[in-house]
C-alpha cells in the first residue's frame, strides 16, 4: 500500500495503487477513488479498469480523469471538483506519484474562490 498524503479532511492523494490495495482502502473509510493516470504510462502499471472493478466490488465509487504528468487541464480540475462535491465521504486520488492529483486539487479549489 503506497503512502497516503491528506490534502484536506476529505481529499487524499497517493502514488499508483494496485488492485489488491482496494480492500484496505475501503476499510479505511474512503467513499471514492479517482485515477488520474492514463493507462500505459509505465510497464506493469495496472489498468484503471482493473482497479475500478475492485473498487466496485468493495462499494467504492470510481472516477477516471486521466491527465498527462504536469499537464492538468482546467476541465480535469472541474471534473475533480464535481467528484469532491458529490462524494459521500473521503476521496483518494492516485497517479504515478500523487503530484498531478495534488495539482488538480489546487486548481479545483482555487476555482471555487
Amino acid at each position: 500500500m503506497p503512502i497516503i498524503t491528506p490534502l484536506s479532511d476529505r481529499y487524499h492523494v497517493c502514488p499508483q495503487i494496485e488492485p489488491h490495495d482496494v480492500a484496505d482502502i475501503a476499510a479505511r473509510g474512503y467513499a471514492a477513488l479517482v485515477c488520474m493516470r492514463p493507462d500505459g504510462e509505465s510497464p506493469g502499471q495496472p489498468s484503471w479498469e482493473r482497479v475500478a472493478a475492485q473498487a466496485h466490488r468493495y462499494g467504492l465509487a470510481f472516477h477516471f480523469i486521466p491527465a498527462r504528468s504536469g499537464q492538468v487541464t482546467p476541465e480535469q480540475a472541474l471534473q475533480l471538483r464535481e467528484v469532491l462535491e458529490q462524494a459521500g465521504g473521503p476521496v483518494l486520488s492516485y497517479c504515478a506519484s500523487g503530484n498531478r492529483c495534488t495539482l488538480a486539487w489546487r486548481m479545483a479549489t482555487q476555482s471555487r474562490a
